[in-house]
C-alpha cells in the first residue's frame, strides 16, 4: 500500500508505541530502518501529551469495542 502512496498520496498512521519502539516490534534492525524511512520521509509528526481522552471523559473500553454505544 506505502508503496503505491509514495509521493502520490497521503496517508495517516497512528500509533501508540514511541517511534524507537518500533525497532524492538520489527526485530531486524535493515528492515525497520527502510520502513520507518519510507513512514517519517517528508512527513508530520504529531505527538500528543497528556492524559488519555478516554480516562478523562470516561468512555468505556465496550464503547470502543463496539459493544455498547454512548
Amino acid at each position: 500500500m506505502f508503496e503505491h502512496r509514495h509521493n502520490n498520496s497521503s496517508v495517516i498512521l497512528t500509533s501508540q508505541i514511541a517511534l524507537q519502539g518500533w525497532y524492538d516490534i520489527i526485530g531486524e534492525k535493515t528492515t525497520a530502518d527502510t520502513i520507518l524511512n519510507r513512514l517519517i520521509h517528508q512527513s508530520h509528526r504529531l505527538e500528543l501529551i497528556g492524559e488519555s481522552m478516554r480516562k478523562k471523559r470516561g468512555i468505556s473500553k465496550q464503547y470502543y469495542l463496539g459493544i455498547l454505544p454512548i
